[in-house]
């Protein structure tokens, strides 16, 4: 749901973002307004794909059947990269490729809920964010963080994935958007993405309409970075995919060892052991 105080007015030089108020479009009809690159980059009046912004990565699909490549922001308007050069006449349609945007939905909105979690549950301010191709990061503003807390909010954003919680973007004031995670980016008119009860935040990516779209959400591992703790975590198919490619891992290596599953950590300790007492002894 998309609440705006005003109607949105787009100049005829700009790009009109039609993911900034329905990130479920697939399908679009726009016009050519400009042409670079012998017609393989083009400019369009409105479009539904999203650019490389906020850490989160472009949309792909095809522009009047040709396969889009890359999609650049350059301010007032988007930069659509093509695979072949675009066809001749102005009238074009647009189509997203749909699994790829829902990924990066999960997972931006999965961002989202753990950011909110790790700063009013633990007071874990986050201070930066990448959403890459198979996992995605968050920095955390500590330079450890304990075992124990990563699985209390990974358990505490799947219970709210499960409830679940409306996502809704407004159009709003800087001065008059109260409750922001972080401060507001700039002044003037913010996009403000709200999980109800849980988070507020300014933001210009595509986000799934509530918690449940989530999926799930599962926190891989952790790096400290200069005085920061980096956390690697994964949403909805990623995470069925990594816990399964986890579970294959475990069961290889039980079967090589000749161990139950269950026995595996045992028999390495024990294997270590060994290997220490047997170096120590040369």
């Amino acid at each position: 749901p998309v609440v705006s105080r005003a109607p949105r007015r787009y100049h005829v030089s700009m790009t009109e973002r039609l993911y900034y108020t329905d990130a479920y479009c697939r399908t679009f009809d726009a016009h050519i307004v400009d042409r670079a690159n012998d017609s393989r980059t083009v400019y369009l009046d409105r479009t539904a794909f999203y650019p490389t912004s906020g850490g989160q990565l472009f949309d792909t699909g095809t522009l009047a059947g040709v396969a889009v490549t890359d999609v650049i922001d350059e301010g007032e308007r988007i930069a659509h990269v093509l695979a072949a050069p675009a066809p001749a006449g102005d009238a074009v349609a647009g189509a997203i490729d749909w699994a790829r945007r829902f990924d990066h939905m999960q997972q931006h909105t999965g961002q989202h809920l753990l950011s909110a979690i790790f700063a009013d549950r633990f007071r874990l301010d986050t201070v930066s964010v990448h959403f890459g191709a198979t996992s995605s990061t968050l920095d955390l503003d500590a330079e450890s963080i304990p075992v124990a807390t990563l699985l209390a909010a990974e358990e505490l954003a799947n219970a709210a994935i499960m409830e679940p919680y409306a996502v809704t973007v407004s159009f709003e004031d800087a001065s008059a958007a109260p409750g922001r995670r972080k401060s507001p980016p700039r002044e003037g008119e913010l996009r403000i993405v709200t999980i109800d009860v849980l988070d507020l935040s300014a933001c210009g990516g595509t986000h799934v309409r509530s918690t449940a779209g989530i999926g799930a959400g599962l926190i891989r591992r952790t790096e400290r970075v200069r005085k920061t703790t980096r956390v690697e975590f994964v949403c909805g198919l990623r995470a069925v995919r990594s816990a399964r490619a986890d579970h294959e891992l475990v069961t290889a290596l039980a079967h090589a060892l000749g161990v139950a599953p269950v026995e595996l950590v045992a028999t390495t300790s024990a294997l270590r052991e060994e290997l220490r007492a047997a170096q120590g002894a040369r």
